[in-house]
């Protein structure tokens, strides 16, 4: 019997059943533990990160690539478990990566507790089974200036006919601000009207730490964003620090409301 792994931000899950995807209904699980812990992560896309082999073979060590400046602290900052499967049921649909899935629910054999993704990632890369890049590092195979993704749109709207909208435009040079003027070629080329100057950062930026204090759960990398456009536009450093640090006032005032919820419940229990 083979052994695979699923990584969950969840914890104690007895068995896993199939769940609708992109590729169909599945368990989903990879016979290589470090891809599981990668994909049990909190968050993470296109736009913050790549993997794949870049400039190592098939055979070697996966590559993890940071495309915005602290996005690993934000994507892997959770905690997660592995679980291992018996691969009998399991069946290789060649979705890209080191992938299997399952049409039938599975029973979790062990779970593995994680406490940090991204220091279990670290030392998965100690041991040699993963490389990781840091912003703005880059394997030689890949583009500097990071425009690797707008080929990947490209490939997205003339190979699979997905149509983008303005929102996820304004995503993309929100975490990409140095490629604004490449973005808006990349528009144009694609039929649509969406044509950004540097001065729409400023309300771009407004509106997404506003996404971001009425919901924490879904990440925004304000922080990210915030250090790409001061670094690409400084002439809007002014500008986006007033929102920046009005946003660093409301998170504590939150963090701290939360503090207080938390010790409150607790004092209760003990009451109790």
């Amino acid at each position: 019997m083979g052994i695979v792994y699923h990584g969950s931000k969840e914890h104690g899950i007895k068995r896993l059943e199939p769940r609708k995807s992109t590729h169909g209904v599945y368990v989903y699980a990879t016979p290589q533990k470090v891809l599981a812990l990668n994909f049990s992560g909190r968050c993470g896309d296109d736009l913050t990160y790549d993997i794949g082999h870049f400039d190592t073979d098939k055979n070697g060590p996966w590559e993890l690539v940071e495309n915005i400046p602290g996005a690993f602290e934000k994507m892997f900052s959770n905690s997660s478990s592995i679980y291992s499967f018996s691969d009998e049921t399991f069946k290789n649909i060649h979705t890209g990566f080191d992938e299997v899935v399952s049409e039938v629910g599975v029973d979790t054999l062990s779970e593995e507790y994680c406490e940090n993704v991204y220091e279990g990632l670290l030392k998965a890369e100690r041991e040699g089974l993963v490389k990781i890049y840091r912003y703005p590092n880059k394997p030689s195979s890949m583009k500097k200036d990071g425009s690797d993704i707008l080929d990947k749109w490209r490939y997205y709207k003339n190979k699979l006919n997905k149509d983008f909208k303005k929102d996820e435009f304004d995503r993309l040079v929100y975490l990409h601000p140095g490629l604004l003027n490449k973005i808006n070629e990349l528009s144009k080329e694609m039929g649509y009207d969406f044509y950004y100057k540097p001065e729409d950062l400023v309300d771009i930026f407004k509106s997404r730490v506003a996404r971001q204090l009425y919901d924490l759960e879904h990440e925004q990398y304000v922080e990210c964003s915030y250090i790409s456009i001061c670094n690409s536009f400084p002439e809007l450093k002014e500008r986006i620090d007033i929102i920046y640090n009005s946003y660093k006032d409301e998170i504590n005032k939150l963090r701290t409301v939360n503090e207080e919820n938390n010790h409150c419940h607790h004092g209760s229990r003990q009451k109790a």
